[in-house]
């Protein structure tokens, strides 16, 4: 069965969104100078602002690297452009649905528009994302060991909401390594599921079970392709540690242009490491709220107290704000090239 996805679903989306991010806004700024606030964020070392923007331009650049070798593992060579266009629609979608849960369906969709059969394109966007998940996981675990006495000195509440995040997002891992790799363990977890399911008198077992059944079957030959390709799988996760270093190094960086130094490179970026995987437990689109107010939390020993909403500012948006501009213009001049005011996807299991 065919699901469609209107243009004013989407809208809907990022009315919420632009709603939210009003009221962040509003809630944080109403009783500052906000006029001040933005002129003493023009007020920084242009050549560092650049380096910021560059990291997060990066940042794309190494999700469409990934993608692009995770579709060559089942043989398709795809110009690398296009693989631009599915990791900003990746970037654009992610930030307007709540947990992000819009992305890969719509790279799904695009790749679907290129020929990329979904079982395929499902199957290297779950490597990549494995790729994503190993890695922020492990970098926020060590960061907050390496920095755990500063962790420990602030509000007690973000320990509890680290936790969640770390939590939640090993979850997701162990979820799609399960799938991947496991033979016997996968099965039946779905058939206690199914089991449960049967006797609380659910309609359509026995189609779910046959889809299910087919979807194992698919993640199965998806781990064999990976263990051929080894160094792939390597390289994937190279580029993915080089991608997300990038993009929490952006407070560093704007931590520079504001011409301070006492903390290194490794310091901010740990915070925010922390900072990352602390706020993607809240399901939040794009985590509105959620990551400015963290960030004032978390860097409010680094920045003097007239300085960190300015800092906060730069910061978010340049690794959102700004990026998220740019790929909504681009989505945007992609559908209008292509026409239409509907966007057609075959149904497929949402994996994030």
């Amino acid at each position: 069965m065919n699901q469609i996805i209107k243009l004013k679903d989407i809208l809907k989306n990022g009315g919420f969104f632009v709603l939210l991010l009003v009221l962040t806004f509003y809630f944080m700024f109403r009783n500052q100078n906000l006029h001040k606030i933005i002129r003493t964020a023009a007020d920084v070392n242009p050549i560092y602002i650049v380096i910021a923007i560059s990291c997060m331009g990066m940042f794309i650049l190494c999700e469409a690297i990934n993608i692009r070798r995770t579709l060559n593992i089942y043989k398709y060579h795809v110009p690398f452009y296009k693989c631009i266009k599915y990791a900003i629609a990746g970037f654009f979608f992610s930030a307007i649905t709540p947990m992000a849960t819009g992305g890969q369906p719509m790279q799904i969709y695009y790749m679907y528009k290129d020929n990329i059969q979904i079982s395929h394109s499902a199957l290297a966007l779950m490597l990549e994302l494995a790729s994503y998940q190993f890695v922020t996981v492990s970098m926020a675990v060590l960061a907050f060991i390496i920095k755990f006495d500063f962790f420990n000195s602030i509000d007690y509440h973000i320990k509890y909401i680290l936790i969640t995040g770390v939590l939640l997002n090993t979850c997701i891992l162990l979820a799609i390594l399960m799938a991947f790799f496991s033979k016997k363990v996968l099965p039946k977890t779905v058939n206690m599921i199914f089991l449960i399911l049967e006797k609380l008198h659910v309609q359509k077992i026995g189609q779910w079970r046959q889809k299910a059944a087919k979807q194992i079957m698919l993640y199965q030959k998806g781990a064999a392709d990976l263990k051929r390709n080894k160094w792939a799988v390597f390289k994937i996760m190279f580029t993915t540690t080089v991608q997300i270093i990038a993009f929490h190094s952006i407070p560093y960086w704007v931590y520079k242009a504001f011409g301070f130094g006492d903390y290194s490179f490794v310091t901010v970026t740990a915070l925010q490491a922390v900072l990352y995987i602390t706020v993607s437990a809240i399901p939040l689109p794009g985590s509105v709220g959620a990551s400015e107010n963290g960030f004032l939390l978390i860097f409010r020993t680094l920045f003097p107290m007239q300085i960190i909403n300015s800092a906060m500012l730069l910061s978010r948006g340049i690794s959102f704000y700004l990026f998220l501009m740019i790929s909504g213009v681009c989505l945007l001049t992609v559908h209008l090239i292509n026409g239409g005011t509907h966007i057609r996807y075959h149904q497929f299991t949402n994996l994030k």
